[in-house]
C-alpha cells in the first residue's frame, strides 16, 4: 500500500492540500473567464496550506480519521459551491455549458456533504484509499467529477468560440457597431418587412471629412479613436428601430426606419451639427471633425440595399464636391443633373 511508502502525515496533508488548491484554481479560472478576476483573488490559495496545517495538527493531536474527512469534505464543498455561484451569475441564455458545469459541481457538493454526515456512521477507516463503502463512493464521485468537469469545460470553450465568431462576423471590431456584412444580412429582412407594411424608409451615408489628414497629422491610433468617437455620436442620435453600421474606412451607413426624406434631412443635419459643433478630445488633443452626409429615400424601384447605397453615395459625392460639412439628398443630385443636361 501507498501508506507503506509515504508517511501518513505527508500523504494526508499534501494530498488534501493539493485537492483544495485544485478547486481554488478552478474558481480562479472561472473568474478570469467571466472577466471578474482581481489580483486579490489569489488570497484564496491560502486555504490549501491552511487546510494542510490543520490536518497536520489534527494528526499530531490524534483526532480520529472520520473528523479529518469531515473537515476536508466541508472545505471542498464550500470551494465547489463558490464555483457554482460564479458559473450561474450573469449567465447568458445560450451558455448551457455553464449550467452543465454547475450541475456537475452541485452533485460533487452533495456528495461531499453526504460524506461529511455519514463518514462516522459507516464502518471501517474513512481514508480515501480504504476499501469500504465511503471510500468507494468518494472514488466514484472523483471519477465523475473529472469526466463531468472536462466535458463541461469543453462545452463552455466551444460556446465561447461560437460567440466570438458571431461577434466578429456581426460587429465592427473597432467601433462596436454592425459591420458591412451584418448590414447586408439585416437589411434583407428589413426591406422585405418594410415593403409588406408599405412603409417609407431612408438611408444615410456618412463620411468623415479629411479623415486621411487626421491619420497623417496625428497617426493611425488617434484616427482609430476619432472613428470610435464619431460612431458613438452617431449612435446617440439613432433610434432603437434604426440600423447603424460601419460600411468601410471612415464611412457609416444608417437605415432610418419609417422615415420620410424631410425627416431624414432634419436628422442628418442634427447629426452633422452634433459632430461639428465641438472638437473631439483624444488624450490632450482637441481635433475638429466634420462629416458630409448623403441621404436617399426608398422608391418602389429600389429592390436592394445596393440600390439605396449607390444613390446615397451619389448624394454624398455631391456633398463632398460642394464644400463638405453638409447634407445632400439624391433628389438634389437628380435635379442638378437634369439642369446640366
Amino acid at each position: 500500500m501507498i501508506r507503506n511508502v509515504i508517511p501518513m502525515w505527508l500523504s494526508v496533508t499534501s494530498g488534501n492540500g493539493f485537492v483544495a488548491l485544485g478547486y481554488v484554481y478552478l474558481w480562479l479560472g472561472f473568474r478570469r473567464y467571466t472577466n471578474t478576476f482581481t489580483p486579490q483573488d489569489y488570497r484564496l490559495t491560502l486555504i490549501a496550506p491552511l487546510l494542510s496545517l490543520m490536518l497536520l495538527i489534527m494528526l499530531k493531536i490524534g483526532y480520529v480519521p472520520a473528523i479529518r474527512s469531515q473537515v476536508v469534505s466541508l472545505v471542498l464543498a464550500g470551494l465547489a459551491a463558490m464555483s457554482i455561484k460564479l458559473a450561474l451569475t450573469n449567465r447568458k441564455s445560450n451558455e448551457t455549458g455553464r449550467v452543465v458545469f454547475a450541475i456537475v459541481l452541485l452533485i460533487v457538493v452533495i456528495s461531499f456533504l453526504f460524506r461529511a454526515v455519514t463518514v462516522r456512521l459507516l464502518q471501517g477507516n474513512s481514508g480515501f484509499l480504504e476499501t469500504n463503502l465511503s471510500s468507494i463512493f468518494l472514488m466514484l464521485v472523483c471519477c465523475f467529477y473529472l469526466i463531468g468537469i472536462g466535458c463541461s469545460v469543453m462545452l463552455i470553450t466551444s460556446q465561447w468560440l461560437q460567440q466570438k465568431l458571431f461577434f466578429n462576423a456581426t460587429y465592427d471590431a473597432l467601433t462596436g457597431i454592425y459591420n458591412r456584412y451584418a448590414l447586408t444580412d439585416i437589411s434583407e429582412t428589413f426591406i422585405l418587412t418594410s415593403k409588406l407594411a408599405s412603409k417609407t424608409w431612408c438611408l444615410a451615408m456618412i463620411d468623415i471629412d479629411h479623415f486621411k489628414a487626421v491619420n497623417d497629422n496625428y497617426g493611425h491610433p488617434v484616427g482609430d479613436v476619432v472613428l470610435k468617437l464619431v460612431a458613438t455620436k452617431i449612435q446617440q442620435c439613432v433610434r432603437n428601430k434604426d440600423i447603424l453600421a460601419r460600411y468601410g474606412g471612415e464611412e457609416f451607413v444608417v437605415i432610418l426606419s419609417d422615415c420620410s426624406l424631410d425627416d431624414a434631412k432634419n436628422w442628418a443635419e442634427r447629426v452633422r451639427g452634433v459632430i461639428s459643433k465641438s472638437p473631439l478630445t483624444v488624450g490632450k488633443l482637441k481635433i475638429n471633425v466634420t462629416v458630409s452626409i448623403g441621404i436617399t429615400e426608398t422608391t418602389p424601384a429600389d429592390d436592394s440595399l445596393d440600390d439605396m447605397v449607390n444613390k446615397a453615395d451619389s448624394a454624398l459625392y455631391n456633398a463632398k464636391n460642394t464644400g463638405r460639412n453638409k447634407v445632400s439628398s439624391y433628389l438634389e443630385v437628380v435635379s442638378l443633373n437634369s439642369i446640366l443636361v
